[in-house]
């Protein structure tokens, strides 16, 4: 049997319904979705770590994330995502949970980590990433445009560009 995921909701709830991955004859219900969890780490130079995918998985530019497995919160998978395909440990850091966004077919549990992790200390997952650098608000716009990112990921960056605009206006209205 393969990798087990259960069924979510438009509202990011599970359903209790349970599917193995990658079985075509599985159906789904309007509003029923797999889950998947994605984080943007930034550096101090306001650079976010960004991958190359493999050839296999499509050679596009994405941030880092993975499915939500069988019982599996979150927050845990993205930790679980990160120590796979970059071989670095966030367990024991200030992760930021900013909620889901429902786009296209999954369920996308948006993270954000404010970290700065030295690209010669990661460890890619060959399947997975061919290569990791790290690339300005404004060099992530001009792959977006060029159509070189993965779409969902884009959508989700903009949810972490809103957030941290939030952030910024929080911290001066102290």
């Amino acid at each position: 049997m393969g990798e087990l995921l259960d069924v979510y909701n438009d509202n990011g709830k599970r359903t209790g319904k349970v599917i193995e991955r990658g079985i075509d004859a599985t159906f789904f219900e309007p509003g029923e979705h797999i889950a998947v969890a994605i984080i943007y780490i930034e550096n101090d130079n306001n650079e976010f770590l960004i991958q190359k995918t493999s050839k296999k998985k499509g050679g596009n530019f994405s941030s880092t994330g993975g499915h939500i497995g069988h019982n599996e919160e979150p927050i845990e998978a993205i930790k679980r995502e990160v120590k796979e395909e970059l071989g670095i440990d966030i367990s024991d850091d200030n992760i930021i949970d900013l909620g889901f966004l429902v786009f296209d077919f999954p369920v996308r549990f948006i993270f954000y980590l404010k970290k700065n992790i030295d690209l010669n200390s990661i460890i890619i997952q060959k399947e997975e990433v061919e290569s990791v650098s790290y690339m300005s608000e404004n060099e992530l716009k001009r792959i977006i445009e060029k159509g070189l990112m993965h779409k969902a990921h884009a959508k989700v960056l903009e949810r972490v560009l809103e957030y941290k605009k939030e952030d910024r206006f929080d911290n001066f209205s102290n």
